[in-house]
């Protein structure tokens, strides 16, 4: 079952790929009821995300009526009258348990946005059973309440002003312009010892924002009471110029770890925003990038010199033209040997089942991706070695498949990725 505030009609968890349907009592991870509003709202806006036109949900037939199915997405959504939705991804064998996908989702977040959430990277812990959502604005306010206890940093600012007393440095010119009348008053610039940085400016703005956004009592608290310490600070009015002066001096080293979850709150640079709202949360993260970039960083982890890895490498086209190349190739990982390419990868957030072995269903395979791993072999791998696809592990995909041969020399190999325990079966060789 999912998780209740007090306001059940409110609050929802639904898993992706599961459906809402409009009004009811349905309350089960994988088929959830909502509003009449918030169904429509949905149905309006959740198919034509940002420029791209990327789906947060598709109109699935459900009897007479239809339904709702969520996809792509996972975090969390306010709609217009009220209601927030929480949408956690498939991960376990149990199609019943959001609390461990909810762990498992906060485990990739905090590695994907450098986040500290450790209590989430070890499997052995007990499951996350508050809203994500929730869990995410707690670990923010307790890293700001630690950040507080070891003392927010001040700056020398100079300021210019006019003054009934002499201090610091006369301006000369303004002061030979003075209006009459008040020539008694200096124009002076001298410095002040402040707090209002653009570190805390920004802090000071995600306080406020988590705020408005948390329906906890405990965060709504906590908020209050650390905002009281930012009371002669302003908010930040510009927050991309205030991150470019975000310091990286010794002296701010605790601050460190807060600037992620600024970058998150204010600039949200990974979640989407929905068209034609903005005043609830819309904090919804494509859960094909948070695959790629997660499984890439573990296994950056687990290399050994002199293996590396490169993201996203760009380097090959699959043509030339007029001395020009086409059609850049960008397999999501290539690991490297000193400069020599061992083994090309992909990631693929699909759903596969090794029970589909026939040439009809090929394990629901696309061929798409089969023509692009065999591009990534004839030319980052000059044709021989070992490619990888990594697709998420589940209960109808638990092992590696059979190999598959492109061409002698050339093997492509077709892995689950264990998001629960973080295991997955590659092997390169030096």
């Amino acid at each position: 079952m999912s998780h209740r505030s007090n306001n059940k009609a409110k609050e929802i968890t639904i898993r992706e790929y599961g459906l809402l349907i409009k009004g009811g009592n349905s309350c089960d991870i994988g088929y959830n009821s909502i509003t009449a509003s918030a169904f429509d709202w949905l149905l309006v806006n959740g198919q034509s995300i940002g420029e791209n036109g990327r789906e947060l949900v598709r109109v699935k037939r459900q009897g007479k009526s239809i339904a709702l199915q969520v996809v792509n997405f996972v975090g969390v959504l306010d709609t217009p009258c009220g209601t927030r939705i929480e949408i956690l991804p498939k991960v376990a064998t149990n199609d019943e348990d959001p609390e461990l996908a909810r762990k498992t989702l906060l485990k990739m977040l905090s590695v994907v946005e450098k986040l500290k959430l450790e209590q989430f990277h070890n499997s052995s812990l007990k499951v996350v059973k508050q809203p994500l959502f929730e869990v995410l604005i707690t670990q923010f306010l307790q890293a700001t309440s630690k950040l507080i206890k070891r003392g927010l940093r001040s700056q020398y600012q100079r300021i210019e002003r006019e003054s009934s007393f002499l201090k610091g440095q006369l301006l000369t010119a303004k002061q030979i312009r003075q209006r009459p009348g008040r020539q008694h008053y200096f124009h002076v610039s001298h410095d002040i010892f402040t707090a209002d940085r653009s570190e805390n400016r920004l802090l000071h703005s995600a306080l406020a924002q988590v705020l408005k956004w948390t329906k906890s009592s405990n965060n709504q608290r906590l908020a209050r009471e650390l905002l009281f310490v930012f009371h002669d600070i302003e908010k930040s009015v510009d927050y991309k110029s205030d991150f470019r002066k975000w310091s990286t001096d010794r002296t701010l080293a605790h601050y460190r770890d807060i600037k992620p979850w600024c970058e998150l709150i204010l600039s949200q640079q990974s979640p989407i925003t929905m068209i034609g709202y903005n005043n609830g949360v819309s904090f919804l993260f494509p859960m094909e990038v948070l695959f790629e970039r997660y499984v890439a960083a573990k296994l950056k982890r687990q290399l050994e010199k002199p293996l590396s890895l490169t993201e996203q490498a760009q380097s090959e086209s699959l043509t030339k033209h007029k001395d020009q190349n086409w059609f850049k190739l960008r397999p999501d990982i290539v690991i490297y040997n000193d400069k020599t390419i061992v083994s090309v990868m992909d990631t693929k957030w699909k759903v596969l089942n090794q029970n589909l072995d026939t040439g009809r269903d090929k394990y629901n395979l696309a061929q798409s991706d089969m023509y692009q791993l065999f591009a990534y072999g004839e030319k980052y791998m000059k044709g021989k070695g070992e490619l990888y696809l990594i697709y998420p592990k589940h209960e109808k995909f638990d092992a590696p498949l059979d190999h598959f041969k492109f061409k002698p020399g050339l093997q492509l190999n077709v892995v689950p990725y264990d998001l629960v325990n973080d295991e997955c079966n590659i092997s390169i060789s030096l």
